[in-house]
């Protein structure tokens, strides 16, 4: 926890004010109600607009499950969070894995993997705009104390273990159809 706790020092003797609103906003933002339900309406959203049906289920499917298996980590890991020192934000529970790092990142996965696979402009900016969320949703955790970085980092890795699972059950391997040559037999 040394590199962890430095880290956690490093940031808390030099937050802003107006980075400290941010991220608080983003937390209670993204930690809502409200935010789930905008999720849903976004996945339907992106398998209508872009005919991505399967990514768009394997992305809530995929946050279900890393949400289940974050919290059942943090149970047999049992690392405490950062203390209050440190932190602008409580919270309660254990720390290791991040359960909204594992989470967003798991959404993140299909949506991302659709995107490029889309193979256009379109596609690579929408890839890089969801990456970039869930890169700073887990900023935010860790600028607040909510989280130690290697938290966050086992967060994003179980929870892109479990997207990139999620989204081969479902949406399945790119499928390359054969074109039989006319041979004229």
């Amino acid at each position: 926890m040394g590199v962890d706790q430095e880290v956690l020092r490093q940031i808390a003797d030099h937050r802003t004010g107006w980075a400290t609103d941010l991220a608080r906003t983003v937390a209670e933002v993204g930690m809502s109600t409200t935010a789930y339900l905008a999720a849903a309406v976004l996945c339907v959203l992106f398998g209508w607009v872009f005919r991505a049906w399967r990514p768009a289920l394997a992305a809530p499917v995929a946050a279900v499950l890393a949400i289940g298996i974050a919290e059942a980590a943090k149970d047999l890991i049992g690392r405490a969070r950062p203390p209050q020192a440190l932190a602008e934000l409580t919270s309660t529970g254990y720390a290791m894995p991040s359960s909204i790092g594992a989470m967003t990142s798991a959404a993140a996965v299909p949506v991302v993997l659709a995107g490029l696979r889309m193979g256009t402009a379109t596609g690579r900016v929408l890839a890089a705009v969801v990456a970039a969320a869930t890169v700073g949703v887990g900023v935010c955790m860790v600028y607040l104390g909510a989280h130690w970085l290697t938290d966050v980092l086992a967060g994003w890795a179980l929870g892109t273990a479990i997207g990139l699972a999620v989204y081969r059950v479902i949406a399945g391997p790119v499928r390359h159809r054969r074109v039989r040559a006319f041979s004229g037999r």
